[in-house]
């Protein structure tokens, strides 16, 4: 049979669920309308989406830890950057992206910062190379992990975390 509600929520726990799904839409929104350039960025804010449910979803995760999500995100729009600037010059689109995906991966593992959303900031920033996009998505994710990390002792994990 499929499952199809979480059975961890109860009557006690469900004021978990909807504290933090409303934390982390009330942040975003206010990221989004503070930080003009992201709200731009289909991309961006999708990627920043996934962060913001990471953070307040799975608090206790590894990948859901301040100098993960910030450092990720960092290294990776750098990256991008990096890779921005050698197509098409050195590369063709196809060949950069995919460079560039790699180069994060294998930065983000060797660095202890794995955080799957900053996948979306290296292949976003490799297509467009904006440095007020860049500063309002370290700006946003480092509110989020922030505010995670003053509100930590009030969030439960609300997905399993393995």
């Amino acid at each position: 049979m499929v499952k199809v509600f979480n059975r961890k929520i109860k009557k006690e726990t469900i004021k978990h669920y909807v504290f933090q799904s409303i934390l982390a839409g009330m942040i975003f929104y206010l990221g989004l309308n503070l930080l003009p350039f992201i709200a731009e960025e289909f991309v961006l804010v999708a990627a920043a989406g996934s962060t913001a449910f990471i953070v307040f979803a799975m608090p206790s995760s590894k990948v859901a830890d301040p100098r993960r999500v910030i450092g990720s995100h960092l290294f990776c729009g750098v990256i991008g950057f990096a890779f921005y600037l050698t197509y098409p010059a050195y590369f063709s689109f196809n060949v950069a992206v995919s460079l560039a995906l790699i180069v994060s991966i294998f930065v983000m593992v060797s660095l202890w910062l794995e955080h799957p959303p900053a996948g979306g900031t290296v292949l976003f920033f490799v297509v467009h190379a904006d440095l007020p996009a860049l500063i309002s998505l370290l700006l946003l994710v480092t509110i989020m992990a922030l505010l995670s990390h003053v509100f930590n002792p009030y969030l439960y994990d609300l997905v399993s975390v393995e």
